[in-house]
């Protein structure tokens, strides 16, 4: 075998084994910046890195948070959404009728009319969150139980992040100039991008407002209503403890960012 000077032979196995290293740490980047969301608006990387998609059931047929969702959220976030109306929901006693979504989402209803939903569907509710699948609930969705007219339907499924301030659960309506929301966890990431105050988009109208307190959960965002010269503080948005629930205190299609979130931190 003739001797091969050091540095004469090989060129191209030292430029291989430079090479992988460097393929790694390209690999490490466009991952990373995946997960972090630099690249979901780029066709082709979507092809490569797509996600699963997220099966969302919402319960309560509120037009505001499907157009959210059809308009805001799934140009970016791969969700089917499937709307449960009441037939969808009478007598459900199979515990694997939520199995095949990933997400539940809980709302009032059509025009704020708070959902009453059966104690046999809340348990169902109850055992989908037990084991281990998200829910985000909003306002008083699912607090009443359509066949005991006096019971907590939150008592009867057992994860609502929230308690109502008083017996019957009041509401406010507060024009969209008069409230301001305060990030509670600036590192939370649902929240870290956000600069305080969130302020709603500017116009006419109204925002109702559930006046709860934090309830086996923690506070991440607050919010601030001026009426005159009284200043009201109030929680805005909680996150529950040892579950993956997250409750809104106000219709999160206001500010669509915040659903957004929601829902990419809890898949």
């Amino acid at each position: 075998m003739p001797y091969i000077p050091y540095g004469e032979g090989g060129g191209w196995q030292k430029r291989f084994e430079m090479t992988i290293p460097i393929l790694i740490l390209i690999l490490v980047i466009v991952i990373v910046a995946w997960k972090l969301g630099w690249l979901a608006g780029i066709p082709i990387i979507n092809q490569f890195f797509k996600s699963p998609a997220i099966d969302i059931a919402v319960i309560g047929n509120d037009a505001d948070v499907v157009r959210t969702i059809e308009t805001d959220i799934r140009r970016d976030l791969p969700v089917n959404m499937y709307v449960l109306n009441k037939s969808d929901l009478y007598n459900i006693h199979d515990a694997s009728f939520f199995n095949k979504y990933s997400m539940i989402i809980i709302t009032e209803g059509q025009d704020g009319d708070t959902v009453e939903l059966e104690r046999s569907t809340l348990e169902q509710l109850s055992l989908f969150v037990g084991s281990g699948k998200p829910a985000i609930v909003i306002g008083l969705g699912g607090s009443k139980v359509q066949d005991s007219p006096q019971a907590d339907g939150w008592t009867v499924m057992g994860f609502v992040p929230a308690a109502c301030k008083s017996v019957d659960c009041e509401e406010t309506s507060v024009s969209y100039d008069r409230i301001k929301m305060y990030v509670q966890d600036i590192n939370h990431p649902m929240l870290k991008e956000f600069v305080e105050p969130i302020e709603f988009a500017s116009g006419s109208g109204q925002i109702k407002y559930t006046m709860v307190n934090s309830y086996n959960g923690r506070s991440i965002l607050d919010l601030e209503i001026t009426t005159g010269e009284s200043v009201y503080s109030g929680t805005a948005l909680i996150e529950g403890t040892g579950s993956k629930v997250i409750y809104f205190a106000f219709n999160p299609s206001l500010y669509p960012p915040l659903l957004y979130n929601s829902i990419k931190y809890l898949r």
